[in-house]
């Protein structure tokens, strides 16, 4: 039988082996988590960032999904959009539409964006109208923009002049359009233009909202007014 001069000893190694373990363990998993977060650097790390307005000068053959690229608006230009802006269109339509700077957005899965978010509330004699349904940011009811326009004869992009895709899902039925419409803001910073581009549509004839004109290219379709800042 085990005396009691025996038996302590043997107690004080059991709990010196047991606080060993357990800085062991304890230093694995610091050694784990410090691995972890360098490799969320390295992944951060490879991230190219480049300004939103130099865009269209990375290489050609990433230019339509360019991999790994974070572009960000170093210079601002976004900002003067955002806020509360209403108007009356084509059709007699009311607009009021709540612009937003979004940053880092995913596009597509293949690189992050700021980008603006468009929210629209177009009515006609007090009933809403038909609004874009497709391309929203996911979880709002912002239409997520896409770039500025490129001035070929400048070879750079127009700060000014800021491209959304208005896109009618399914749910719209018949409306299956996307329809390119251009935000042109003006010098004082207290109008925005919008001005239709081109209609992407699978039927030959697309239907397309009242308030907007079949053909019209470069038409305006509403002048907004800002509201708030």
């Amino acid at each position: 039988m085990m005396n009691k001069l025996n038996f302590c000893p043997m107690i004080a190694d059991e709990t010196k082996r047991r606080r060993g373990m357990f800085v062991v363990r304890a230093v694995l998993a610091l050694l784990f988590y410090s691995l972890l977060l360098l490799s969320g650097a390295r992944i951060s790390a490879q991230t190219k960032v480049v300004a939103l307005r130099d865009k269209e000068r990375i290489p050609e053959e990433n230019r339509n999904f360019p991999r790994g690229y974070y572009f960000e608006d170093q210079h601002h230009d976004l900002d003067k959009f955002a806020g509360e802006w209403e108007g009356v269109g084509v059709g007699g339509y009311q607009w009021r539409v709540r612009i937003a700077v979004q940053k880092k957005l995913d596009c597509y899965g293949y690189y992050w964006s700021d980008a603006l978010g468009l929210e629209l509330s177009i009515t006609k004699d007090g009933k809403p109208a038909i609004t874009p349904t497709r391309r929203l940011i996911p979880g709002t009811s912002f239409i997520q923009g896409t770039d500025f326009r490129w001035d070929k004869e400048k070879q750079s992009v127009d700060p000014n002049i800021y491209k959304v895709l208005f896109s009618y899902g399914e749910a719209d039925k018949p409306y299956k359009a996307t329809i390119v419409v251009y935000l042109y803001m003006n010098a004082d910073q207290d109008t925005i233009v919008l001005r239709q581009g081109v209609i992407i549509a699978i039927d030959e004839i697309p239907n397309i909202p009242d308030y907007v004109i079949a053909g019209g290219l470069r038409s305006e379709i509403c002048t907004l007014r800002r509201v708030k800042k």
